[in-house]
């Protein structure tokens, strides 16, 4: 596993203001962070993919990653994100936040689990992912992680080839704790592979196990795919 930080931030905007929102983030507010922020590694940007014909499609979500580099702790982040040196790009995020963003969350998160298949580019390589997350009951947490990084995720990923590479973010900054599956894939083709073999008949078994934990140790779960829109190195 490794020991870099992650942050993410996740928001919704409406259609109508996605294009100048866009535009603003990826070519200015993002290059000024890293300007003053050399401690940020990477940053990836992703859309809630699959919502076509959906009402979701008007909705739908938007994900930043930030990777930080070795060593930085969560006190860090929250200290280089004040920084001096962006002060325009800072004034027009809080009135994009105010007037235009919605759903707009920020948090850090630590590596929990790695499975041993990984990619060739290392992670986050300009890929789709599916993400499952969940909140669980504390006094179910050590148990569920046990089976669920021991039985379920070798298992899913020996009856899913289609998946490149799976990993598991436990957010540092947040009570209750959200933890984040995050299974890769090569292609948004090889994402419906992916799905059709999840719901293959000899998974029937291991998708029943998941269910037993649902009320018992997972009290919240969502899951959603999403496709690259953005990637920039520091």
């Amino acid at each position: 596993m490794s020991d870099q930080l992650m942050m993410i931030v996740s928001l919704r905007i409406p259609p109508s203001e996605e294009a100048r929102f866009t535009d603003f983030y990826h070519h200015q507010y993002i290059p000024a962070l890293l300007q003053v922020a050399p401690e940020i590694d990477a940053v990836w940007r992703y859309e809630e993919f699959g919502v076509t014909g959906s009402l979701r499609w008007f909705n739908k979500q938007f994900l930043t990653h930030y990777l930080f580099k070795p060593g930085v702790d969560v006190t860090d982040i929250t200290d280089l994100l004040q920084r001096p040196g962006r002060e325009e790009q800072t004034k027009a995020w809080a009135h994009w936040k105010q007037n235009h963003l919605v759903d707009v969350e920020r948090h850090c998160f630590k590596e929990i689990y790695r499975h041993s298949r990984e990619s060739a580019d290392g992670i986050f390589g300009s890929r789709p992912f599916f993400r499952v997350s969940v909140q669980t009951e504390p006094s179910q947490t050590v148990a569920f992680n046990h089976w669920y990084h021991e039985e379920y995720l070798p298992k899913i990923m020996a009856d899913v080839p289609a998946w490149s590479a799976t990993r598991r973010y436990e957010s540092l900054d947040r009570d209750p704790a959200l933890v984040h599956t995050v299974y890769e894939v090569e292609s948004v083709h090889t994402l419906d592979e992916a799905f059709g073999l999840m719901r293959a008949p000899y998974r029937f078994s291991s998708n029943a196990d998941w269910d037993a934990w649902v009320g018992k140790a997972i009290v919240w779960q969502d899951a959603t795919s999403f496709r690259p829109i953005f990637r920039i190195q520091n």
